[in-house]
């Protein structure tokens, strides 16, 4: 095998990430000075002043991988006659942005591993004559989890008007103004995480003036502190546009200081606090309340809790992170203070507004109202499954929500972004080659994986085409797709069905899930449909035999006569059907994804279409059929 030059690797490197150069800039000039950067991490003690000091031991990037360490980031700007002040930034982990104490936004978006999404704010309408302060908090959270990827914290930032510079972190004041920054100790390192996946929970130690460092020009409590430079960041576009912020105030006081939102809402939770003494307070919250009438905040496997631990003096609250709530209980644990105007600053999908509906029936109108709420509360930059306990981008969830985010909004910036993602990376950790990870962008330590998800990919990948008609990206999906095939070859059997695949067989949240050992029909229903569909995308005929052969096999195998059995397993070396194992959801599964069709399966389509349906038990109508 000949070798290449480094110089030829990385040309082939940047040809593979500018294939779909349509839609997608890698390190387009977004910056003119700013660079990455970050705390030295050669500070580590505080003096008898309470000032931080270097240690003189060599650098070790040690504040970087830091666990749960947040850096407060401030720049003074001139607002005098600028006539396009304009800030663009992005950081690991999350940042969340403010002008003189008043907030204008919260991010990152998110991105692929080593890639970074740069958001972009105008300051002229938030800017006054005379000095402002732009305050930028970054928290690097630097674990696994399901929300957000373990990679090293930094900022990276720049305000400019025009061709002049106001402001951008760089390590050492040259022409340009700095961003400073400092370690104000206000947020509790060492705490549990939210949930097995997210990172940290919140809990704080304030004074009253927990502020004045993004508010007050001559505040003397900002020890300005050394910067180091981080690794190059691979930048791109944010492309979706930018959340709904509004604030959503209790329709009830339920008594017990027990608040309740008009719905489950997303956001960042907020209080006034008027503490007369030193005062611990703890904020908890959940979607429901239980039979008791009771908020449980541990009911989702979550610690749905914030600790505030205030001396006296007066205070506006607000959570970092976004939780998902429509109960929220606010509990003086300690002191003496009042506490009023509980509300949720939403950090929601904006890009809603195409689609409209009224009818003379409420219950439907009520229906697409919530409906609307799912959706933005779970499409704010990917598609979400949830946006409480996991914040994950979930594949399978996202075939659907494709389809609403387009009825809603009338384009496909979130879903670009979703499919996108799984493109940047060169490999995907901790799982086999050619796999996909079942949610992204996230880490899997534990090496779990849903092969039946990779699947929903390949699927979605043809609907967003009709969508977008941005065939860029689907050429660029096409090694991900032919590895995916490469994966699942090992696995086929004597009929070509995948037979004992390995890690999380999902199928469906019920009985199906039962029934994945040895060869699911279930899931070579949908395998027969992804040959289908990669036949269509990328002129393969002969995987369109494939999938037809496939088909053939599970009607022949699965089909009682009556229904489709969910597997077959091996007994004897001969596969044979479990004909006890037959779920609803088989059912489903056989005719949207075109195994069965109403010509061929007249009697079980009209079954389905008359006799299933939420009532089906209590008329005791096939209780052999798993519901």
């Amino acid at each position: 095998m000949k070798k290449i030059s480094f110089t030829m690797l990385c040309f082939l490197v940047f040809c593979q990430l500018n294939i779909w150069s349509s839609s997608i800039e890698v390190n387009a000039p977004f910056f003119k000075k700013a660079i990455p950067v970050w705390i030295d991490s050669r500070y580590s003690t505080k003096n008898k002043e309470g000032r931080f000091e270097m240690t003189t031991s060599g650098r070790h990037y040690g504040k970087q991988i830091e666990k749960n360490l947040t850096v407060y980031f401030r720049a003074i700007v001139d607002g005098t006659d600028l006539q396009n002040p304009l800030l663009r930034l992005t950081a690991s982990s999350n940042y969340r942005l403010s002008v003189n104490g008043e907030f204008l936004g919260h991010g990152p978006c998110v991105a692929a591993h080593n890639y970074y999404r740069v958001d972009e704010y105008e300051l002229k309408e938030k800017l006054t004559p005379g000095e402002n302060i732009i305050a930028i908090e970054v928290t690097g959270y630097n674990i696994y989890n399901y929300y957000l990827i373990n990679q090293p914290a930094f900022l990276q930032a720049e305000i400019t008007d025009g061709e002049r510079i106001l402001a951008a972190t760089k390590t050492q004041a040259g022409d340009d103004p700095l961003f400073q920054a400092t370690l104000l100790e206000q947020r509790v390192q060492d705490v549990p995480t939210y949930s097995f996946q997210r990172p940290f929970i919140e809990s704080y130690r304030l004074n009253s003036a927990f502020k004045d460092w993004m508010s007050v020009k001559g505040d003397s409590s900002f020890q300005s502190l050394q910067l180091e430079r981080t690794a190059h960041k691979n930048l791109i576009p944010r492309r979706v546009k930018y959340p709904d912020y509004t604030i959503r105030k209790p329709v009830e006081n339920r008594g017990d200081s027990v608040y309740r939102f008009e719905c489950n809402s997303t956001g960042f939770i907020g209080i006034e606090v008027n503490a007369t003494t030193p005062t611990k307070i703890t904020l908890s919250w959940d979607e429901i309340l239980n039979d008791q009438g009771v908020l449980n905040p541990q009911r989702l496997n979550a610690l749905s809790y914030i600790y505030y631990d205030l001396e006296p003096g007066i205070y506006t609250l607000e959570s970092f992170e976004p939780y998902t709530l429509q109960y929220l209980q606010v509990k003086i644990d300690e002191g003496s203070c009042k506490v009023t105007s509980p509300y949720i600053r939403q950090y929601v999908n904006s890009d809603i507004s195409r689609a409209f509906f009224n009818s003379s029936d409420s219950a439907i109108n009520k229906i697409f109202k919530a409906a609307v709420e799912t959706y933005k509360q779970n499409a704010l930059d990917i598609f979400m499954d949830c946006p409480s306990r996991e914040r994950a981008g979930w594949l399978c969830d996202s075939y659907f929500m494709g389809r609403v985010g387009f009825n809603l909004s009338g384009n496909t910036l979130i879903e670009t972004n979703f499919l996108e993602n799984f493109l940047l990376p060169g490999k995907f950790e901790f799982i086999p080659e050619g796999m996909l990870p079942m949610c992204y962008p996230s880490d899997h330590p534990n090496a779990n994986f849903i092969p039946n998800w990779a699947m929903w990919f390949v699927l979605e990948l043809q609907e967003y085409l009709e969508r977008s008609g941005n065939q860029a990206l689907i050429d660029a999906a096409k090694p991900r797709v032919m590895g995916l095939l490469d994966y699942f070859k090992p696995y086929e059997n004597e009929f070509g069905l995948l037979e004992n695949l390995e890690k999380w067989i999902f199928v469906e949240w019920s009985k199906a899930n039962s029934f994945v050992q040895g060869v699911n029909y279930p899931t070579n229903m949908l395998y027969a449909k992804m040959l289908l569909t990669v036949a269509t995308l990328y002129d393969q005929p002969s995987l369109r035999e494939k999938a037809v052969r496939i088909q053939e096999f599970i009607r022949k195998q699965s089909y009682n006569g009556n229904f489709f059995t969910d597997n077959a397993i091996r007994i004897d070396g001969k596969l044979v059907p479990q004909t006890a194992n037959c779920t609803e959801t088989c059912q489903y599964y056989a005719f949207f994804l075109g195994t069965a069709t109403p010509e061929k399966y007249p009697e079980l389509w009209h079954k389905l279409v008359q006799d299933f349906g939420p009532d089906r038990g209590e008329k005791n109508i096939y209780p052999e059929i798993y519901p």
